[in-house]
């Protein structure tokens, strides 16, 4: 259990990296729909072109949402994406690390009435990261994961929710870590 508490440690610092001052969970209102409009937008904008100009801009933008709203609760889980959060920076292994907390906020968005079920957000984050690896691929084809070809070739046999369930063991664990208590 040792490696896994260290590992989350580890991607909680990393994504305490993306944010400069971020103001504390509860300072403002509920999200309003035109922001969840447009962080629904953004996610999807962000798994067609992860390397577009105006990413970095994109991905900032959301992550500070996701943190500052009380209304939309992301949670990372210790899993299979793990090793992404360790990368340098040469196979954009951060980018699509976070890129699983805005497929999380999109699928509550869209799916408020499963926003409870662990499995179906987490799954949903994940979708989003290999929908991103598939068009960061078609770019840069030197920054492939085999982790993520893994989950590529689980998710075509119909396998990645199960995948997911026995990976992430103890994330519907009511204590998770949420971004914002990271941050």
């Amino acid at each position: 259990m040792e490696p896994r508490v260290n590992r989350t440690l580890l991607v909680t610092a990393s994504l305490a990296a993306l944010l400069t001052a971020v103001p504390a969970r509860g300072e403002r209102g509920p999200s309003t729909p035109t922001e969840r409009r447009k962080a629904v937008d953004v996610t999807r904008r962000l798994e067609r072109e992860p390397l577009a100009r105006r990413a970095a801009t994109d991905r900032r933008w959301l992550l500070q949402w996701i943190v500052e709203i009380p209304d939309i609760q992301v949670r990372g889980c210790s899993g299979p994406l793990d090793p992404l959060a360790e990368d340098d920076g040469s196979r954009f292994g951060k980018i699509l690390f976070v890129q699983s907390m805005f497929g999380m906020a999109a699928f509550q968005i869209e799916h408020p009435r499963s926003a409870d079920d662990w499995l179906a957000v987490q799954t949903a984050g994940v979708e989003s990261v290999l929908r991103a690896y598939r068009s960061l691929l078609r770019a840069r084809p030197q920054a492939r994961w085999d982790e993520l070809d893994a989950l590529l070739a689980a998710q075509r046999r119909g396998r990645l929710p199960a995948l997911l369930e026995q990976a992430m063991e103890g994330c519907d664990e009511p204590a998770g870590p949420a971004p914002g208590d990271a941050i």
